[in-house]
């Protein structure tokens, strides 16, 4: 029987996982096996029986076959959420500040992400935006492994990936040039709910009091989200030959590009502070 590309998108090489699975139920066989042994042979019967009490597998036995299961299911469902995955702009813009999503105090939480993807489509432009993500998405099937995972490490270190990125933070950067109504302009993205309309970088049409929600992404926020977002593009990060490439690609020095932005971000943080 020919076994469905899924499925054979979904198993480790030489089958390992459901390997070790056997490998114990084989060594817990012959082990009763040797105990029921006389003189070092055993009747078919006595395997019969003992192979239908290792079938059985109560006790100790049953716990390790559970613990196996739960564990293959675990892995089998990661890996076939990881096939379905085609959208990888996303990964590559909060990689920089992912981090936050488990420290409690960041105030970042995962439920911001739709509203900073909005905001991010809308300052790049819908058109630009769909180029880029079809190209991280390109990377991404790169460095898919046999089973159908994304080799992360990798997909991060693709040029393209990193091009994709830079690309995004630049316009972003040219676009906070005049921070303050920038500034006041993501905050308001920022606090809507997924249902807002927005129908440009700086036109909206308002929502009714009653629809409003709490102010509950601040500048502080934004302060930390940024700082972490442009951290490699810091002036110290560049060496004489990275900044030569951004130049040619450019046509501008980073700090000309970036740093109008750094010293909005220290001065916003020193406000809050």
């Amino acid at each position: 029987m020919i076994e469905p590309i899924g499925a054979m998108m979904m198993r480790e090489p030489g089958g390992k996982r459901c390997r070790s699975v056997a490998a114990v139920a084989i060594l817990a066989l012959t082990d009763l096996l040797e105990e029921t042994s006389s003189d070092g042979t055993v009747t078919m019967e006595e395997v019969r029986r003992v192979a239908k009490a290792v079938l059985a597998a109560r006790g100790p036995l049953g716990d390790h076959y559970a613990m196996w299961e739960d564990g293959c299911d675990a892995a089998f469902t990661l890996r076939r959420i990881e096939r379905q995955r085609t959208d990888f702009i996303g990964r590559i813009l909060t990689q920089p500040f992912s981090s936050f999503f488990d420290d409690k105090n960041s105030g970042i939480e995962r439920k911001h992400l739709p509203q900073f993807f909005s905001a991010v489509r809308m300052i790049v432009g819908e058109e630009p935006f769909d180029v880029l993500r079809t190209r991280a998405n390109k990377a991404a099937e790169r460095h898919r492994t046999p089973e159908g995972m994304v080799a992360w490490s990798d997909f991060y270190a693709d040029d393209d990936t990193k091009a994709v990125f830079e690309e995004v933070a630049v316009t972003m950067a040219r676009s906070f040039r005049r921070f303050e109504p920038r500034k006041d302009w993501f905050l308001i993205i920022m606090n809507s709910s997924p249902s807002s309309v927005s129908t440009s970088s700086n036109a909206f049409i308002p929502k009714r009091p009653e629809d409003k929600v709490l102010r509950e992404f601040s500048e502080a926020h934004m302060c930390r989200l940024f700082q972490a977002l442009f951290a490699r593009f810091r002036v110290e990060t560049f060496s004489p030959e990275r900044k030569a490439a951004f130049m040619e690609r450019w046509g501008s020095e980073p700090e000309k590009v970036f740093g109008p932005l750094f010293v909005a971000l220290l001065a916003m943080s020193q406000q809050g502070g």
